[in-house]
């Protein structure tokens, strides 16, 4: 736990770039889950890279291309997302502030409403605004109601996720046994802040027979707790009738942190052929060192919740290794080509350092950090297809995940993609594509693509959505994705 006061003088987003990065730095390679992996790259090119077809090296190298490098790729990449929430962190340090009592008994005051937004209102204001004592019991009401529904759209929305991406493949043997031998490095890190929110049960009646209290306290008496239920308490001091409401309940801001090594060795072949085409196959065995971290504090003592991530940069991680396999198939024809594959066909499961529960009560509470507490590598079907021009130099190319799966940060995605691009045999003339992604499950975002490869050699991509959020009172794309990298013959 933190209570952290410390300020960063970056914004935010630039924070959790910096949180995911400094985990990469030190790496070769990585993956990516925040945009599809395969957006950036046309139907060519990606499956050179880590995250393609295990099927497709072999035909590649095959076809020599004059616009296809065919020995390997280097790629680095970052990105960003955004929950559909403005002023994330600002709304966080104001709910956070419900959730501690004052620290000075003088300082007691009425957070604002929507019908008296002002600081100073004080209990006799109250008064004359309600002159019956049970009529009060609708402010209190009105004051729940509002932390619930923050609580509410910030559980469901209040988030914020960096990646940082890198992935290194390279060609080892063209002809080993018939086949294409290829090796593949990647890593990636990522971060994420989530709230996790326990629902206010507040009970009017409750509230009413504390509050029918207040006229027999003088202004001698000590500040006084009063509890309005719901976890909701009203700090009364009755020398200023001054007030203050809190809240006080199991919810707690939780950030957690991966970093993912693999490395791989595909192999891919020809498995026979036809006049109308041929159909590869291809099989990658995969090595995944796992480091995962997490850091959590109770609402009440959040004074900053950008602080948090100076503390996953320095949190310790804990290490798994796995193993997993990846299996494809690739029909190639004169005008088309139709793939399938199958990612992590075993399903390994890993575990985050475990949180200390002692200071939680409430089921529903326990049962998410359960649900945080670890993430499975989960498989995955994708289907592609795509069609060309006879040289190849114009293509459209699609591809759909059959079946949603989490990333670990515990969010869903199924991605569909769409790519048109025009590969250039020349080698002052750029390669281009265009293209558009959408996440069909978890966030339902789209993103359009557009990338170019200058010289042959180097890949420049971006990705954004066209959704935006505010953040630091700046509007921004509410997920942004940037990769650059070389492709290269030897």
């Amino acid at each position: 736990m933190t209570n952290k006061v410390n300020k960063f003088f970056l914004p935010h987003y630039l924070q959790l770039i910096i949180a995911a990065m400094a985990f990469i730095l030190p790496i070769k390679s990585a993956l990516a889950d925040i945009q599809p992996r395969n957006a950036s790259l046309n139907y060519s090119q990606k499956s050179l890279s880590n995250a393609g077809n295990p099927a497709a090296a072999a035909l590649i190298v095959e076809r020599k291309d004059p616009h296809v490098m065919t020995g390997g790729a280097i790629e680095i990449g970052a990105g960003l997302e955004y929950g559909d929430f403005d002023e994330l962190f600002e709304k966080l340090d104001e709910l956070a502030n419900d959730f501690r009592p004052p620290s000075d008994p003088d300082d007691s005051e009425l957070p604002p409403l929507p019908e008296q937004p002002i600081r100073d209102y004080t209990w006799q204001d109250l008064f004359r605004e309600y002159p019956e004592l049970e009529d009060r019991i609708d402010v209190i009401k009105g004051k729940a109601v509002s932390v619930a529904a923050l609580i509410a759209l910030i559980a469901a929305e209040g988030y914020g996720k960096a990646e940082a991406t890198s992935n290194a493949s390279f060609v080892l043997n063209e002809n080993l046994y018939g086949g294409t031998l290829l090796m593949g490095l990647a890593f990636k890190g990522d971060a994420k802040a989530v709230g996790i929110f326990e629902d206010i049960e507040f009970d009017s009646e409750q509230a009413k027979t504390a509050l029918q209290t207040i006229p027999d306290f003088t202004e001698d008496d000590p500040m006084q707790e009063l509890d309005l239920s719901g976890g909701i308490t009203l700090f009364y001091n009755p020398a200023n009738k001054n007030i203050k409401f809190t809240i006080d309940n199991d919810s707690f801001l939780l950030i957690k942190a991966t970093k993912i090594s693999q490395f791989s060795l595909s192999f891919s072949q020809k498995l026979m052929e036809h006049n109308e085409g041929a159909l590869y196959w291809g099989v990658k065995p995969s090595f995944y060192r796992v480091g995962l971290t997490n850091v959590s504090a109770r609402i009440g003592e959040v004074t900053d919740s950008e602080a948090l991530f100076e503390d996953i940069k320095n949190a310790d991680f804990i290490y798994k290794n796995g193993f997993d396999v990846d299996l494809g198939l690739v029909w190639a024809a004169p005008h088309y080509q139709l793939g399938a594959s199958v990612t992590n066909l075993i399903e390994h499961t890993y575990k985050y350092p475990e949180l200390d529960q002692s200071a939680f009560q409430s089921v529903d509470v326990l049962r998410k950090i359960d649900h945080h507490k670890e993430f499975t590598m989960q498989r995955q079907i994708k289907l592609e297809a795509g069609i060309y021009t006879a040289q190849r130099h114009w293509s459209l190319h699609a591809e759909f995940d059959a079946n949603p799966v989490e990333d670990p940060m515990r969010d869903r995605y199924q991605w569909f993609t769409l790519t048109a691009g025009y590969a250039a045999d020349s080698w002052w003339l750029p390669s281009a594509r265009f293209g558009m992604s959408r996440n069909m499950a978890g966030t339902k975002l789209g993103y359009l693509n557009a990338g170019v490869t200058v010289m042959k050699l180097i890949n420049i991509d971006l990705a954004a959505t066209l959704d935006t959020v505010t953040l630091d009172g700046n509007e921004m794309k509410r997920g942004l994705n940037i990769r650059i990298g070389v492709q290269f013959d030897y």
